[in-house]
């Protein structure tokens, strides 16, 4: 991972934070997590890592590739919504 991932981990992150999301760049150089919390609802969180040019959630899933930051984002954000019961 490393310093590509950060870099590609701090861009997703400054679109969330553009969209008033909570996100931090958290980790290690060599592996960097970004921490993301839907701030309508704190209970909605999850970390998301990046490897081999693509955006997957800590536990391995597929979110989508760095080069489609905006589709990466929205997906993210839906995930992690709040569900009205």
């Amino acid at each position: 991972m490393g310093t590509d991932a950060t870099f590609h981990l701090e861009r997703l992150r400054a679109e969330l934070i553009g969209r008033s999301w909570a996100a931090d760049v958290l980790g290690t150089a060599q592996q960097p997590v970004l921490r993301v919390r839907n701030p309508a609802e704190a209970e909605m969180h999850d970390e998301v890592v990046c490897q081999d040019s693509a955006f997957l959630w800590a536990w391995g899933g597929l979110i989508g590739p760095v080069t489609n930051l905006i589709d990466v984002t929205d997906r993210i954000m839906f995930v992690l919504r709040e569900v009205a019961l």
